[in-house]
């Protein structure tokens, strides 16, 4: 019997006979790939943690004083527990020239800014307690 196939150089490869080649794998793409996948599952339960964690600190209002003046009472905001937040003073008419501030315990001062222009802007940035809190929170003004 005469296989007409076979008669020449590579026959049985044209017409699927033959050994197939084995599949080469790139492993750099692969692992490369893999670890992008991951990272993005690490991030998305952490923001999901985080997200969904309790909200500790309920701070009823905030009042603003100055030299012991009443300025003005604000509402109240949430935020969780350690966390930093600034808050801010605008004044439109009468502005004093603050030099520092204080905020009452349990939250703690990190920083204190002015801005002038357009309009007088006070920004203070205070660190909220480590432990459950609610209640106001009062911001003692310097004028210098």
């Amino acid at each position: 019997m005469h296989d007409a196939v076979a008669t020449f150089f590579g026959g049985y490869e044209t017409a699927g006979i033959g050994r197939r080649r084995p599949l080469r794998v790139r492993w750099v793409p692969v692992a490369l790939g893999v670890a992008v996948i991951c990272l993005f599952a690490f991030v998305a339960a952490d923001v999901s943690a985080y997200t969904s964690s309790t909200v500790a600190v309920n701070v009823t209002s905030v009042s603003w004083y100055a030299e012991g003046m009443l300025l003005t009472t604000v509402a109240g905001f949430s935020l969780h527990t350690s966390q930093t937040t600034t808050l801010t003073l605008s004044c439109d008419s009468i502005c004093y020239r603050f030099n520092g501030a204080t905020v009452s315990a349990p939250f703690t001062f990190v920083s204190f800014s002015v801005v002038n222009e357009p309009v007088q802007y006070t920004n203070v940035t205070v660190r909220a307690p480590s432990s459950a809190y609610v209640g106001p929170v009062t911001i003692s003004l310097t004028i210098g």
